[in-house]
């Protein structure tokens, strides 16, 4: 029984991977025809077997073989994060318990957690594709950390998993925990001296500062690659971080439902996976439908989802697509993710996107890569690190300017000292969300 349980899965694997190769071998038009081809099967799937989807799609012509198209999807109403909370745990599971491999949930930063879960071929159908991006920034001879949650969620599994595949020497460290805090990743990166880190930006920031108070220099540890993931992060933020570690920049974009929706070639482009899910980009405020290029809310459907299948599912994620043609091959878009549209930042009668005030401050010299909001004052304020102290107060008002001009809100910009970001940022799950109120919090 154990035998035969674990050819079944090589083989389903096996499968997996001959499929990715005939997806990335297609044309453009040829994905495109593929997609179509898959989506009314998938509605009918999702209408016919997850709970959810029995009740809004229920009365859908022909069982909902009848959507053969982006505008007849457009016909079918929305799910939102309040339609999972709703259902927690079970309310959208479209198979057997006994069928399902994983189960995890959201850290209910943002209110009630919501639980997602796989079956085995859900699992390897994306994994297959994970293994083949990281095959492309990792080799058998790399040691990489993977610092994130391992505690309900997909993403350091999956990577761990991928990483193992492409023959690389994982250290689960994992994040916020008790066994392994940052003080010991920090002396356990001196002594292992790994050439990759799976982290979000702000860790890996974090990091090379502890460094560098314990009197140690960065770059013995023979850091390579920064793999990045979990946190939004604008340009000048993460070319200061690549620029302190002296490291190659990767990154990979999912959600807890869904586990990876974007993940990179070796050209660092961050490809959408098409081959599992159909992509909308929508006004956030209206609803309306925009143009892929156009900056929006990513909405997605499940093309391949046993478990969990999604339908017009609105991630609340603010991104562009791309369509130009990237030099690897692939037939897949790109895409570029500017944050969650709950997260941003409400102001003199408007709203701007944090991931744009963060570029615009700390695009400025002099600037270091520390900084932290304060949208209850008035004016709002914004407090960085200035690494020129001559001219601090000059350093001050470019921020001022800058944020005026990009953003069209004037903030008041403060010097802070770093020393208390960084203790607020130690305390938190996602320190890329700081506020000046974490900062001030005992």
């Amino acid at each position: 029984m154990g035998k035969q349980f674990m050819l079944n899965r090589a083989t389903a694997r096996l499968k997996f991977l001959r499929d990715m190769e005939r997806v990335a071998a297609l044309s453009r038009p040829e994905l495109d025809a593929e997609i179509l081809t898959m989506l009314p099967n998938a509605i009918a799937y999702a209408r016919h077997n997850s709970p959810l989807y029995r009740s809004t799609l229920g009365g859908l012509t022909n069982g909902g073989t009848a959507i053969k198209s982006l505008d007849h999807l457009r016909n079918l109403p929305f799910t939102t994060k309040d339609d999972l909370r709703a259902r927690y745990p079970y309310g959208l599971l479209a198979v057997s318990p006994d069928r399902l491999m994983r189960y995890g949930e959201s850290t209910g930063t943002t209110g009630n957690p919501t639980s997602a879960f796989m079956t085995y071929e859900d699992w390897e159908r994306g994994n297959v594709w994970v293994e083949r991006a990281l095959r492309q920034v990792f080799t058998d001879r790399d040691t990489v950390f993977v610092a994130i949650p391992y505690e309900l969620a997909f993403a350091a599994y999956d990577i761990d998993r991928a990483l193992e595949a492409v023959g690389v020497t994982v250290v689960p460290t994992g994040t916020l925990n008790q066994v392994c805090p940052w003080e010991r990743t920090v002396e356990m990166m001196r002594a292992i001296h790994p050439t990759g880190i799976v982290c979000t930006p702000t860790r890996a920031l974090r990091l090379f500062d502890m460094f560098v108070s314990r009197g140690y220099d960065p770059s013995e540890v023979g850091l390579r690659v920064l793999f990045y993931t979990g946190e939004t992060c604008s340009p000048s933020k993460l070319k200061k971080i690549a620029d302190l570690w002296n490291v190659e920049l990767f990154t990979a974009f999912g959600a807890t439902e869904t586990n990876s929706l974007a993940l990179p070639c070796r050209h660092g482009t961050l490809h959408l996976s098409e081959d599992r899910y159909l992509f909308e980009v929508i006004d956030p405020e209206t609803s309306v439908p925009l143009s892929p290029t156009e900056r929006g809310e990513l909405v997605l459907t499940s093309l391949a989802s046993e478990a969990m299948p999604l339908v017009r599912y609105r991630t609340g994620d603010i991104v562009r697509i791309d369509d130009t043609p990237c030099a690897c091959g692939l037939p897949h878009r790109s895409i570029q993710h500017f944050g969650r549209y709950s997260e941003r930042i409400l102001l003199q009668g408007g709203s701007v996107l944090r991931m744009d005030v963060e570029e615009a401050a700390l695009s400025v010299p002099g600037t270091g890569s520390y900084y932290v909001l304060d949208d209850e004052s008035d004016p709002p304020a914004i407090g960085v690190e200035v690494t020129r102290q001559a001219d601090a107060q000059a350093v001050l008002t470019a921020v001022e300017n800058s944020i005026a001009k990009a953003c069209g809100i004037q903030f008041k910009a403060l010097d802070i000292d770093k020393s208390l970001i960084a203790q607020a940022m130690d305390r938190m799950l996602k320190p890329g969300s700081l506020s000046i109120r974490h900062v001030r919090e005992p």
